[in-house]
Protein backbone atom coordinates (compact mmCIF):
# COMPACT_ATOMS: atom_id res chain seq x y z
CA UNK A 1 0.00 0.00 0.00
CA UNK A 2 1.34 3.38 -1.11
CA UNK A 3 2.73 5.41 2.00
CA UNK A 4 -0.18 8.13 3.55
CA UNK A 5 -2.72 5.98 1.91
CA UNK A 6 -5.28 3.99 3.87
CA UNK A 7 -7.23 0.79 2.81
CA UNK A 8 -10.04 -1.01 4.21
CA UNK A 9 -7.40 -3.32 5.92
CA UNK A 10 -6.13 -0.44 8.03
CA UNK A 11 -9.38 0.92 9.55
CA UNK A 12 -10.48 -2.60 10.63
CA UNK A 13 -7.05 -4.44 11.08
CA UNK A 14 -8.84 -7.38 13.34
CA UNK A 15 -12.25 -7.84 10.95
CA UNK A 16 -13.41 -10.64 13.41
CA UNK A 17 -12.83 -8.49 16.60
CA UNK A 18 -14.55 -5.32 14.73
CA UNK A 19 -17.26 -7.49 13.08
CA UNK A 20 -17.96 -8.82 16.78
CA UNK A 21 -18.13 -5.18 18.90
CA UNK A 22 -20.33 -3.98 16.04
CA UNK A 23 -22.65 -6.92 16.66
CA UNK A 24 -22.28 -6.27 20.37
CA UNK A 25 -22.84 -2.80 19.92
CA UNK A 26 -26.10 -2.56 18.19
CA UNK A 27 -27.50 -5.31 20.40
CA UNK A 28 -27.06 -2.84 23.34
CA UNK A 29 -28.67 0.47 21.26
CA UNK A 30 -31.25 -1.73 20.23
CA UNK A 31 -32.57 -3.05 23.83
CA UNK A 32 -32.31 0.48 24.75
CA UNK A 33 -34.82 1.48 22.22
CA UNK A 34 -36.77 -1.27 22.45
CA UNK A 35 -37.22 -0.50 26.56
CA UNK A 36 -37.86 3.11 25.61
CA UNK A 37 -40.64 2.25 23.58
CA UNK A 38 -42.36 -0.13 25.64
CA UNK A 39 -42.02 2.06 28.34
CA UNK A 40 -43.85 4.92 26.81
CA UNK A 41 -46.78 2.98 24.98
CA UNK A 42 -47.38 1.62 28.66
CA UNK A 43 -47.08 5.05 30.04
CA UNK A 44 -49.15 6.90 27.14
CA UNK A 45 -51.95 3.83 27.71
CA UNK A 46 -52.06 4.55 31.49
CA UNK A 47 -51.77 7.85 31.56
CA UNK A 48 -54.82 7.87 28.72
CA UNK A 49 -56.86 5.66 30.28
CA UNK A 50 -59.91 6.89 31.78
CA UNK A 51 -59.28 5.16 34.97
CA UNK A 52 -56.13 7.38 35.37
CA UNK A 53 -58.16 10.56 35.84
CA UNK A 54 -60.39 9.13 38.67
CA UNK A 55 -57.10 8.07 40.44
CA UNK A 56 -56.23 11.42 39.89
CA UNK A 57 -58.73 13.07 41.74
CA UNK A 58 -57.89 10.55 44.72
CA UNK A 59 -54.05 11.25 45.14
CA UNK A 60 -55.04 15.04 44.47
CA UNK A 61 -53.46 14.98 41.18
CA UNK A 62 -54.78 17.80 38.77
CA UNK A 63 -56.45 16.67 35.05
CA UNK A 64 -54.45 18.97 33.29
CA UNK A 65 -50.92 17.73 34.66
CA UNK A 66 -52.64 14.32 32.99
CA UNK A 67 -53.27 15.77 29.84
CA UNK A 68 -50.15 17.22 29.60
CA UNK A 69 -48.08 14.37 30.58
CA UNK A 70 -50.38 12.20 28.22
CA UNK A 71 -49.21 15.04 25.28
CA UNK A 72 -45.63 15.28 26.22
CA UNK A 73 -44.97 11.36 26.23
CA UNK A 74 -47.17 10.96 22.77
CA UNK A 75 -45.38 13.47 21.16
CA UNK A 76 -42.30 12.07 22.05
CA UNK A 77 -43.13 8.54 21.19
CA UNK A 78 -44.05 10.23 17.51
CA UNK A 79 -41.01 12.17 17.24
CA UNK A 80 -38.13 10.12 18.32
CA UNK A 81 -39.56 6.73 16.38
CA UNK A 82 -38.05 4.74 19.08
CA UNK A 83 -39.21 1.43 17.70
CA UNK A 84 -38.17 2.40 14.53
CA UNK A 85 -34.59 2.95 15.83
CA UNK A 86 -34.77 -0.15 17.65
CA UNK A 87 -35.44 -1.98 14.05
CA UNK A 88 -32.51 -0.07 12.22
CA UNK A 89 -30.37 -1.68 15.02
CA UNK A 90 -31.67 -5.36 14.75
CA UNK A 91 -31.22 -5.16 11.14
CA UNK A 92 -26.96 -3.91 11.87
CA UNK A 93 -27.18 -6.65 14.83
CA UNK A 94 -27.89 -9.02 12.13
CA UNK A 95 -25.86 -8.09 8.93
CA UNK A 96 -22.43 -8.17 11.98
CA UNK A 97 -23.52 -11.66 13.08
CA UNK A 98 -24.20 -12.45 9.07
CA UNK A 99 -20.70 -11.21 8.82
CA UNK A 100 -19.20 -12.90 11.97
CA UNK A 101 -20.50 -15.94 10.77
CA UNK A 102 -18.89 -16.18 7.52
CA UNK A 103 -15.87 -15.21 8.78
CA UNK A 104 -16.09 -18.62 11.17
CA UNK A 105 -16.69 -20.67 7.74
CA UNK A 106 -14.11 -18.98 6.18
CA UNK A 107 -11.43 -21.45 8.11
CA UNK A 108 -9.44 -22.23 5.39
CA UNK A 109 -8.27 -18.66 5.33
CA UNK A 110 -9.72 -18.22 1.28
CA UNK A 111 -11.00 -14.76 1.62
CA UNK A 112 -8.11 -12.43 2.85
CA UNK A 113 -8.11 -9.90 6.01
CA UNK A 114 -8.73 -6.51 3.51
CA UNK A 115 -11.95 -8.10 2.32
CA UNK A 116 -13.39 -8.57 5.20
CA UNK A 117 -12.39 -5.32 6.40
CA UNK A 118 -13.93 -4.26 3.27
CA UNK A 119 -16.98 -5.96 3.77
CA UNK A 120 -17.04 -3.93 7.71
CA UNK A 121 -16.64 -0.37 6.19
CA UNK A 122 -19.36 -0.95 3.58
CA UNK A 123 -21.76 -2.13 6.30
CA UNK A 124 -20.23 0.51 8.54
CA UNK A 125 -21.98 3.28 6.51
CA UNK A 126 -24.70 2.41 6.97
CA UNK A 127 -24.51 3.55 10.68
CA UNK A 128 -26.35 5.91 12.58
CA UNK A 129 -24.17 8.41 14.86
CA UNK A 130 -22.34 6.02 17.17
CA UNK A 131 -22.39 6.30 20.79
CA UNK A 132 -19.43 6.59 21.92
CA UNK A 133 -20.32 4.80 25.50
CA UNK A 134 -21.80 2.52 23.97
CA UNK A 135 -19.05 1.08 21.60
CA UNK A 136 -16.62 1.08 24.41
CA UNK A 137 -18.76 -1.18 26.38
CA UNK A 138 -19.14 -3.48 23.19
CA UNK A 139 -15.71 -3.25 22.70
CA UNK A 140 -14.83 -4.56 26.22
CA UNK A 141 -17.07 -7.23 25.89
CA UNK A 142 -15.35 -8.52 22.60
CA UNK A 143 -12.23 -8.08 24.19
CA UNK A 144 -13.46 -10.41 27.29
CA UNK A 145 -14.59 -12.82 24.83
CA UNK A 146 -11.93 -12.77 22.66
CA UNK A 147 -8.56 -12.51 25.09
CA UNK A 148 -7.51 -14.43 27.86
CA UNK A 149 -8.78 -13.19 31.32
CA UNK A 150 -4.75 -12.71 32.02
CA UNK A 151 -4.77 -10.40 29.27
CA UNK A 152 -7.89 -8.92 28.91
CA UNK A 153 -7.36 -6.01 31.76
CA UNK A 154 -4.69 -4.60 29.74
CA UNK A 155 -6.82 -3.66 26.63
CA UNK A 156 -10.21 -2.85 28.07
CA UNK A 157 -11.46 0.05 27.55
CA UNK A 158 -11.92 3.10 30.54
CA UNK A 159 -15.56 4.15 31.32
CA UNK A 160 -16.81 6.14 34.06
CA UNK A 161 -19.74 5.77 36.38
CA UNK A 162 -22.00 8.87 34.28
CA UNK A 163 -20.90 7.22 31.13
CA UNK A 164 -22.21 3.70 31.49
CA UNK A 165 -25.37 5.85 33.15
CA UNK A 166 -25.58 7.96 29.74
CA UNK A 167 -24.29 5.88 27.37
CA UNK A 168 -27.47 5.86 25.15
CA UNK A 169 -28.58 9.48 25.63
CA UNK A 170 -25.12 11.16 25.39
CA UNK A 171 -22.58 10.57 22.63
CA UNK A 172 -19.55 11.65 24.34
CA UNK A 173 -17.60 12.32 20.64
CA UNK A 174 -14.44 13.74 22.39
CA UNK A 175 -13.90 11.37 25.42
CA UNK A 176 -11.33 9.17 25.01
CA UNK A 177 -11.75 6.02 26.72
CA UNK A 178 -8.49 3.69 26.01
CA UNK A 179 -6.29 2.60 28.39
CA UNK A 180 -3.27 4.03 29.52
CA UNK A 181 -1.08 0.94 27.20
CA UNK A 182 -1.79 1.29 23.73
CA UNK A 183 -4.78 -0.64 22.50
CA UNK A 184 -3.10 -3.52 20.86
CA UNK A 185 -6.09 -4.51 18.92
CA UNK A 186 -6.57 -1.59 16.75
CA UNK A 187 -3.18 -1.54 15.19
CA UNK A 188 -2.17 -4.29 12.48
CA UNK A 189 1.41 -4.71 14.15
CA UNK A 190 -0.58 -6.55 16.88
CA UNK A 191 -1.22 -9.41 15.06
Amino acid sequence: MATGSRGAADLFPNPKFHALRNALYHTERRKFFDFSNRVLSFAIIVLGAGAAIKSAHLMRVGDTWLEIAVVVLATAQLVFDFGGLARDHQYLQRRYYELLSEMERDSSGKIEEAEWSARLLMLASEEPMTMRAVDAIAYNKATDALIGSAEKARYRQVLRWYHVRLRNVWAFQNTDFSPSDQQVLLTPEAQ
